[in-house]
């Protein structure tokens, strides 16, 4: 099994120590590593997500209403389905790679690097968090659906009131 270091205070380097010269369980260990390197690019794209949507919910509690029209909320609505498309259906994070299908001696050494490094946990994370802000889109997409229909009902209203004001007009003046 591979031995592996961290820094957690310089987050600088990483040292394995393998257990043989085997390019089998170099390439086992490189498939974990190069995973949490996309981990980690989408875990900063996340975090610029939750930057770009943090005040939101503080604007709606102090303001007590939606400062984003519709189509702010449907462009932000899909940045977040494209980032979570890529992780989950356009990346193979969730899957085991195709070499082990047909040499497996190593999987061993993948899977305890995928552990070491923390992968399906921080999956498990992203995915959590892009729920929750899914979830707030969803309530803000409500909310500017309930404003647009809030506005086509004072247009009917209105128009009702121009009909009834130009059927009294003509009545009046008929009479005259």
């Amino acid at each position: 099994m591979p031995m592996m270091r961290w820094d957690f205070a310089t987050e600088m380097y990483l040292i394995v120590q393998l257990q043989t010269r085997d390019a089998s369980e170099k390439l086992a260990v490189s498939f974990a590593v190069a995973k949490s390197a996309i981990l980690s690019i989408y875990e900063a794209k996340l975090e610029k997500a939750i930057e770009r949507n943090s005040h939101i919910p503080e604007h709606m509690a102090s303001a007590g209403e939606l400062h984003m029209t519709r189509k702010q909320v449907n462009v932000e609505i899909g940045r977040l389905f494209l980032l979570n498309n890529a992780i989950n259906l356009e990346t193979n994070l969730l899957d085991v790679p195709e070499d082990f299908w047909e040499d497996d001696r190593f999987e061993p050494e993948y899977k305890q690097s995928m552990k070491y490094l923390d992968v399906d946990n921080r999956i498990a994370i992203i995915d959590k968090r892009l729920a929750v802000l899914k979830d707030l889109h969803s309530i803000l997409m409500d909310a500017a659906n309930n404003i647009h229909a809030s506005v086509l009902e004072w247009i009917i209203i209105i128009l009702i009131v121009v009909e009834i004001l130009i059927e009294v007009f003509r009545a009046y003046r008929d009479e005259m």
